[in-house]
């Protein structure tokens, strides 16, 4: 048994006892033996071998009784000088002995001189290889009659050079020059091969560099003398192109050659290798097992299967006895399949920090420098395909100015999210190209001079290679460009604008404010509005609408990067829904939410549920139209124990092999087209995961800053002024308050966020700009009857940074420090005496204290409603009567199993009701109550939802519920909710969480709303057809708009009614370390 230790402890343990029970058959001498219960003959001459090599990660210790079963035999490091010397004579060298000496020699020096890299290796296997190399050469007819040093010195190059870094090639070159100091090694005779690889790349609009060439003759070279071989190098190294111009190569040369790549990460270990039941003992093959079956039956087709995935112990280690002399796949079920000759194993990888000595000893590698091929090819590329003005400006510029900025973000800069050079300047030519004339217009460089090119050029620079710096940064970017003569904005001195303030007209060709672009915002006079509709119009996200609509009419994926509270989500959601809206025959929405529970299937369904079969196995959106995929959160998943993030490496296999693996049919690939992807993730860094390079690379990434005092002002004052106005009836002595409103709330915020520092115990002390957006909501809830004096105003005010900010502390000693801070803020700005009530006990909002009116016995038609007037209620008196009338009402008209308990209404249970009251009576507000068992959250749930007019949903626990009962739960919550509209309040408790998972789709629904394919086809027609007839209802939608929708449309009009009236209600335990870790995995509970 090979690789014995990599079993399982506790199967180990059962393997001694077998092995016990054959040992002491075999010492009694017997014919028969009772074997796990089964009488089987005696073969008196079994024997047990096992090899392991100790000490690696993922290998167990065995465990006493199984030492106990075996004779150690410790292996030692072999003569490697002795191994040569006999292989060199077997090849027939002459001088082998001085020349198996040089070899030890090579090696020993490069171990003791070169840096110490995961695949450099230097022993048995790497000694095999050179002896392997030097033997072909020395057999070939055309090289058999050279030196014999020079056979060597080119055998050991050959097999050596490839691997090293930049740093220790000159070392190593030192090392063989010392060992060979007469010996001058010709160029390898290459000239047919060197053809078709600048043929290749010619052809793909490939830029022909010398070391890049050298990298792929070096990959010939190692694919020569090695069955398996690992390309490894930083992302944007050019790793892939390697392997494929190499292909496409040797195919020129007639030789034809084919490549089959998967990502292993992207799938279980189960799914790759296959998996055996083992309750009825039957074998399922996996998605590599039955790819391997399928190639290596075709002993004439030189196929090469490409591993294209992070490198842990787990998957890597089973191909062990592929990647050693063995070339046999072992499976789970006992099959053992061998090797063909025209097969060769390729793995493509970053870095090399998790796989074992055994399996980097195993592979030759080549190691791809990322500052060999560096950038400006693919400039050049890009550059190639524009018009001859565009190709000579931009190159010009290119390689002017191109080293110099690069050098600048990387010394003086600190990037809000690590990024290669390449991935920025493959978004700098997105952005170019997304902004220039199309080719095949009638005036292709449009009204671009030479003057507009430049200033087009500045202005893609700074929104690719700047767009990823912080604010400060920004401002230190401008004054180097200004330094580097690029044609620039003028800025008068006293101004603090910099380049980032301004764009290039794409009509005039001339530099413009986007102040000038920015549309007035309009708050309607009278009549409701929907607060989750406004978003008013800023420099900030105007700038950003243009980015995305840049790239993604380009056809580029857009990454945003940025703190909680900066717009990423609203801005994305707002682009994709203008697009869907305004181009319903091009596109498709669909909007996803990672969390740290998902996995790479979940992802998988979703792509699987937004497409439709095109033509043999490709699919793509229905009617031929793009899919404009959103994923929130996208950095979220779980970071496994080897750093991987295997959702992402499923995502990164998506984007660029345009497909991925059923999992239905293990080894039938299916082909995604026509799937754009957009996504947004916080900022890295603390407890924010960052998310792969190779996966950043395929996106423009935006990094979304901070919004100025400013522009917070900007915005929220102009909500507030929008409502507090004449024509909805305010006095002038409360529009002048409310105008004072904004400021303050800025300024509490921000001394709140400076003082209240999460600490581990305090894990959900997280202040982001949507607190200051939930304290607006509430103010302009009001009504002017109500809201008649500004001593009201600012109770109103109190009342809702109390509920936003403070109703998150855990003890008096928080809530007394922000009560300090907040009567010290007023009496900085306002005369204490008429507002002491601010400064004491704070006043209750709520809107449930007045009744129907009466009856109109001339109206048959009546139907008496209760009005839903937000006020305060000084009198507690008359609140717990008004309360209890509602608790007496409701527990009289509750169904049997859904009895309110009969409360005691002292002030905290008042007070708790109150604000539950008042997230439920907000669109969109869903509760996190946390306390100890039996501290009433549910019942005062119930009852603040009997009081606001909501169905109550409760899971029905059974102990056969799993995540299908919970969808089939969802989709009821969904009719309730979005079809029929009714107000739904879910109430769910942290014993009602059975699988971690069921909290994945409660992150999706406080986040987007959407569960991915929640619904079927068939369900959905009845839900769609309704919500047409919905919208012609809609004050805000035409009749004729109706009849009009598309299906996407009416579903996300579905979705939006869900948010609306399904309110989410947590009520879990802080006790113990699982309700923190649940907050930090799914950010939307908090």
């Amino acid at each position: 048994f090979d690789e014995f230790n990599r079993i399982d402890l506790e199967v180990l343990s059962v393997i001694a006892q077998q092995v016990l029970t054959i040992q002491q058959a075999i010492a009694a001498k017997l014919e028969v033996f009772v074997f796990e219960g089964t009488t089987i003959k005696l073969n008196k001459s079994a024997w047990v071998c096992i090899t392991m090599n100790p000490g690696y990660a993922g290998r167990s210790e065995l465990p006493d009784n199984c030492k106990a079963r075996f004779r150690p035999v410790a292996m030692m490091v072999p003569d490697y000088a002795l191994i040569a010397e006999i292989s060199l004579y077997s090849y027939g060298f002459i001088s082998a002995r001085s020349l198996a000496g040089k070899i030890v020699a090579v090696y020993r020096l490069c171990s003791e001189m070169l840096s110490s890299q995961d695949h450099y290796d230097y022993g048995m296997r790497a000694v095999k290889s050179v002896l392997t190399a030097a033997g072909n050469l020395k057999r070939k007819p055309e090289t058999a009659q050279i030196d014999e040093d020079v056979l060597m010195l080119r055998a050991i190059t050959e097999v050596n050079l490839p691997k090293f870094l930049l740093q220790d090639i000159p070392l190593f070159k030192g090392i063989i020059k010392d060992l060979f100091p007469e010996t001058r090694l010709p160029p390898p005779q290459y000239e047919e091969l060197i053809q078709a690889i600048e043929f290749s790349l010619r052809r793909k609009n490939f830029q022909v560099v010398p070391a890049f060439t050298e990298k792929i003759i070096q990959l010939y070279e190692t694919s020569l003398v090695r069955h398996g071989i690992m390309i490894l190098g930083p992302s944007g190294s050019g790793k892939s192109s390697c392997i494929r111009t190499l292909l496409r190569a040797l195919t020129y040369t007639g030789l034809p050659h084919k490549e089959v790549r998967m990502n292993p990460k992207a799938i279980t270990s189960a799914q790759m290798f296959g998996r055996m039941d083992v309750v009825n003992n039957e074998y399922t093959d996996g998605i590599f097992s039955t790819i391997w079956r399928k190639y290596c039956r075709k002993a004439k087709e030189h196929v090469w299967l490409t591993l294209d995935g992070p490198v842990d112990t787990l998957w890597i280690e089973n191909l062990n006895s592929v990647l050693d002399d063995n070339k046999t796949l072992t499976l789970a079920n006992g099959d053992r399949i061998t090797m063909s000759p025209t097969l060769k194993l390729v793995f493509e990888v970053q870095n090399l920090d998790n796989a074992s000595p055994a399996t980097v000893s195993r592979a030759g590698m080549i190691y791809m420098n990322i500052n060999s091929l560096g950038w400006l090819p693919y400039v050049e590329s890009w550059c190639m395909t524009r018009t001859e003005l565009q190709r000579n400006v931009f190159m010009n510029l290119f390689r002017t100015h191109g080293v110099e900025i690069f050098k600048f973000i990387a010394e003086k800069c600190k990037p809000a999210i690590s990024i290669t050079p390449i991935c920025q300047a493959t978004s700098l030519c997105t952005l170019l190209g997304s902004m220039l004339p199309e080719l095949d217009s009638q005036y292709p460089d449009g009204p671009f001079k030479e003057d507009g090119l430049e200033r087009l050029f500045v202005f893609a620079v700074i929104w690719s290679i700047g767009a990823v710096l912080e604010t400060e940064d920004r401002r230190r970017m401008d004054p180097f460009l200004r330094s580097r003569g690029l044609n620039m904005p003028d800025v008068r001195r006293d101004s603090q604008d910099t380049v980032f303030e301004y764009k290039v007209n794409l009509e005039t060709t001339a530099w413009q404010h986007w102040r000038e672009i920015v549309p007035v915002f309009e708050y309607p006079a009278t009549g409701p509005i929907k607060f989750s509709s406004i978003l008013v119009p800023t420099v900030d996200n105007v700038r950003t609408q243009f980015l995305l609509e840049c790239v993604v009419g380009s056809h580029g994926n857009v990454l945003l990067v940025g703190e909680s509270g900066t717009a990423k989500t609203v801005t994305i959601n707002q682009h994709i829904n203008y697009q869907v809206k305004n181009h319903p025959d091009q596109y498709m929405a669909k909007v996803n939410s990672f969390s740290s529970a998902t996995v790479p299937q979940m992802l998988q369904r979703v792509i699987e549920g937004i497409v439709e079969k095109r033509q043999g196995h490709t699919f793509g959106p229905a009617g031929g139209k793009r899919m404009l995929l959103f994923i929130d959160d996208i950095s979220l998943p779980l970071i496994n124990a080897w750093g991987d993030q295997e959702t992402n490496e499923l995502l990164r296999q998506l984007i660029e092999e345009k497909g991925f693996y059923s999992l239905e049919k293990p080894g039938e690939f299916t082909g995604i087209v026509d799937v754009q992807f957009l996504a947004a993730m916080r900022t890295p860094g603390a407890t924010n995961n960052d998310v792969p390079d190779r996966l950043k690379r395929h996106f423009c990434i935006l990094n979304c800053t901070s919004p100025s005092q400013d522009s917070v002002e900007k915005i929220f004052n102009s909500i507030l002024m929008g409502h507090f106005n004449p024509k909805r009836r305010f006095t002038p002595a409360v529009i002048e308050a409310a105008s004072k409103l904004t400021g303050l709330t800025r300024v509490i915020w921000e001394r709140t966020k400076a003082r209240m520092l999460p600490t581990p115990s305090k894990f959900h002390y997280i202040f982001n700009l949507r607190d200051i957006s939930r304290i607006m909501q509430g103010l302009i809830n009001c009504q002017a009857d109500v809201i008649n004096t500004p001593e009201r105003l600012m109770l109103l005010w109190r009342h809702e940074c109390d509920r936003v900010l403070s109703d998150r502390f855990v003890n008096a000693t928080d809530l007394s420090v922000y009560t300090g801070m907040i009567s010290e803020l007023l009496s900085e700005h306002f005369d204490p005496i008429p507002l002491r009530k601010l400064t004491t006990q704070p006043v209750p909002f709520v809107d449930f204290m007045r009744d129907a009116s009466a009856p109109d016995e001339y109206d048959p038609n009546y139907v008496a409603t209760i009005p839903k007037i937000y006020e305060p209620v000084e009198d507690t008196a008359a609140l717990r009567a008004r309360v209890q009338m509602y608790l007496d009402t409701a527990r009289a008209r509750a169904r049997k199993g859904k009895r309110i308990d009969d409360l005691v209404l002292f002030t905290d249970a008042l007070n708790h009701l109150t604000r539950i009251n008042r997230i439920l009576r907000t669109p969109r507000g869903n509760a996190l109550l946390v306390g100890v068992g039996g501290s009433g959250k549910q019942s005062l749930t119930r009852l603040a939802a009997s009081i606001a007019g909501h169905e109550v949903f409760q899971i029905t626990l059974t102990k056969t519920y799993g995540t299908k009962d919970l969808l089939e739960d969802l989709k009821k919550l969904y009719v309730i909710a979005g079809q029929k509209g009714k107000p739904v309040t879910f109430l769910v408790t942290d014993a009602e969480i059975k699988e971690e998972g069921f909290l994945e789709y409660i992150n999706n629904i406080m986040s987007s709303g959407d569960v991915a394919n929640l619904f079927q086809k068939d369900e959905l027609e009845p839900i769609l057809a309704d919500m047409r007839l919905a919208i012609t209802k809609d004050p805000a939608f035409s009749a004729s708009e109706a009849d009009t929708m598309s299906a996407d449309i009416l579903y996300n009009y579905f979705i939006e009614r869900v948010r609306d009236n399904l309110h989410v209600v947590l009520c879990f335990s802080p006790v113990g370390a699982k309700f923190s870790q649940r907050a930090r995995k799914f950010p939307a509970l908090i």
